[in-house]
């Protein structure tokens, strides 16, 4: 429960349906949660008579997802910390917390929906198209999924905003969604990366490694950049590759941004057994980014091959590759590589 109208009227709607329900609040960085946010969930758990607990998880966090975020910058990668989080430190605590208070499930404001599909638990989109968010949970697994529920997986945002004021929470439901990185406090990345680590200049090059000017530091730099790069030519230029080895950013034109073949690390299916080459599927690699046809090759326990059946712009090493089946989720996992 951050204090947001998603996870208060997951509350809301749980204790409706007769759950006994505990409500339960993470603090992931410090000051993490402002004074409002604190209020307005004590204001909720106090309403609806239900127990609940603040946990700190600040050093697990930095472990393991700040770390994860600025060894991923530092690599020339374009890290994507909710995938880390919600399997890695999360949910592991949600389950260990419910497990305190002996419940049976676990509950978010995430907008998905969670069905049982031939004996395996899985993933599906929320039915609000600008706010489903199966996206950010390919990396749960079908036992966890068992005792996880999603309250407003089958609700529109203005539905949810609707529950939250008849349920006399006029304030939260016209409250703002958050944006952005969680624990950035509105931060622009490369002022939060340039307090952890110092990169010097280095050169724009392009493709055939001549010189063209000089940038500011690589870890300040994302595939498929354009604004803000400092330089000046006859024709658009778009940051095309990452290499921190050198300290040098590559610049070629949009047409060199497009990429038929990715390799995907670190990768899970909820059955990996479901997945051969001949299957046409989708995946996705940014959360508002169209789903892309694709066949999928296991190369081996950490490596997949994933052929795009139409090419895609901007894949960055580091993103999150998702894999979909219609409106199921399948799997995901980390891209390398795009050729």
């Amino acid at each position: 429960m951050s204090g947001g109208v998603d996870s208060s009227v997951a509350a809301v709607l749980l204790k409706d349906q007769g759950y006994d329900v505990v409500g339960c609040t993470f603090q992931f960085v410090n000051n993490s949660l402002s004074e409002r946010d604190i209020s307005q969930v004590k204001d909720l758990v106090r309403k609806l008579q239900i127990k609940h607990c603040f946990i700190d998880l600040t050093k697990e966090f930095e472990t393991e997802v700040i770390s994860y975020f600025i060894n991923g910058y530092q690599s020339g990668q374009t890290p994507f910390p909710c995938a880390v989080c919600n399997p890695m430190v999360k949910w592991k605590n949600l389950i260990r917390q419910a497990d305190n208070y002996e419940c049976n499930y676990v509950s978010t404001g995430h907008y998905v929906i969670n069905t049982l599909y031939k004996n395996n638990n899985y993933i599906f989109k929320g039915v609000d198209p600008e706010k489903d968010q199966s996206f950010f949970l390919w990396g749960l697994n079908s036992e966890i999924l068992k005792r996880s529920l999603f309250p407003l997986g089958k609700l529109m945002k203005y539905e949810v905003r609707d529950i939250a004021e008849k349920n006399g929470f006029k304030k939260l439901s016209q409250k703002k969604d958050s944006l952005g990185i969680c624990f950035l406090h509105d931060k622009n990345y490369r002022s939060f990366m340039s307090d952890k680590i110092r990169i010097s200049s280095g050169n724009f090059v392009d493709s055939e490694g001549n010189i063209l000017g000089k940038h500011s530091g690589y870890i300040n730099y994302t595939i498929g950049q354009r604004r803000g790069l400092g330089i000046n030519f006859n024709t658009p230029l778009f940051v095309s590759e990452i290499r921190p080895q050198t300290n040098e950013v590559v610049l070629s034109d949009f047409k060199e941004l497009f990429k038929n073949q990715m390799i995907v690390v670190n990768y899970f299916f909820v059955k990996p057994e479901e997945i051969s080459p001949e299957k046409i599927l989708n995946v996705r690699i940014r959360y508002r980014n169209q789903n892309t046809p694709c066949t999928i090759e296991i190369v081996n326990y950490s490596e997949l091959k994933v052929e795009l059946l139409k090419p895609l712009e901007s894949i960055a090493p580091g993103q999150t590759a998702v894999f979909y089946d219609n409106d199921r989720v399948l799997g995901g996992g980390y891209i390398k590589s795009a050729v």
